[in-house]
């Protein structure tokens, strides 16, 4: 497996069935909920981007099995990373087409003469009716998922459990006093209130994660949690 094609394909695979079992589900969301819009006389608003946008958060976790399998079969880890981030980048934009699709239909067809039903949408917080700002949401929404997964997943390759879960409970005490007893007015003010900007720095962090992962597996061990124990040894070696 000397060419990029083979990990490529590889990571397109693995990433394919669990993609088309949250097709399927988001599909049976979207024609449950505007079956009840209908039935129920009531306004009601429901959210049935979940499905898609969870899976790119585990993605990382479900398909790094990848790794050995590319590596052994002679490819490297330059191309496994490059080949998920690929996988994942086309899944995405096949993601927000489809959302927005349902999500068109729903809002512009099927509600044409019923307002019984109605879809919240992540960009109805910035108060714009520009369609690009929808796709933009969405997509970025998905890659800072992704990212945040693939940072987790790859810390907790390199350095092995024991370390991954020091790091996260070392960050949850450091964020819960801050949460509790801090002044977080702010950051609500900027979720709910400047969205547009909250959602470009999310993709912002997306990039700094992902180049992150790329560095921690340039270099990463064969095995979970070796990366500690191979420093290890070539302290005492030296």
């Amino acid at each position: 497996m000397n060419t990029f094609t083979g990990p490529f394909r590889l990571m397109m695979k693995e990433m394919s069935r669990t993609f088309y079992i949250n097709v399927v589900i988001t599909f049976v969301l979207f024609v449950f909920f505007n079956l009840l819009g209908f039935i129920d006389a009531e306004s009601a608003s429901f959210i049935f981007f979940g499905p898609l946008y969870i899976v790119f958060l585990l993605y990382p976790f479900i398909n790094f099995k990848g790794y050995n399998y590319i590596l052994s079969l002679g490819g490297t880890r330059n191309q496994f990373v490059l080949a998920i981030y690929l996988s994942a980048f086309i899944f995405s934009v096949i993601s927000v087409t489809l959302l927005n699709l349902f999500y068109y239909l729903s809002t512009n067809i099927i509600s044409s003469g019923s307002r019984s039903v109605n879809f919240f949408h992540l960009a109805d917080l910035v108060n714009s009716s520009n369609w690009l700002i929808y796709l933009w949401v969405d997509f970025s929404w998905i890659i800072f998922l992704f990212s945040l997964g693939m940072i987790a997943k790859t810390i907790w390759f390199n350095y092995g459990t024991l370390f991954s879960l020091a790091a996260a409970t070392l960050l949850l005490i450091i964020c819960v006093p801050i949460i509790v007893f801090g002044n977080i007015s702010w950051l609500i003010e900027v979720i709910f209130m400047h969205h547009l900007q909250f959602v470009n720095i999310l993709f912002g962090l997306s990039i700094v994660f992902l180049l992150s992962s790329y560095l921690l597996m340039f270099h990463a061990p064969l095995e979970k949690g070796d990366r500690l124990i191979i420093k290890q040894k070539r302290l005492k070696t030296a």
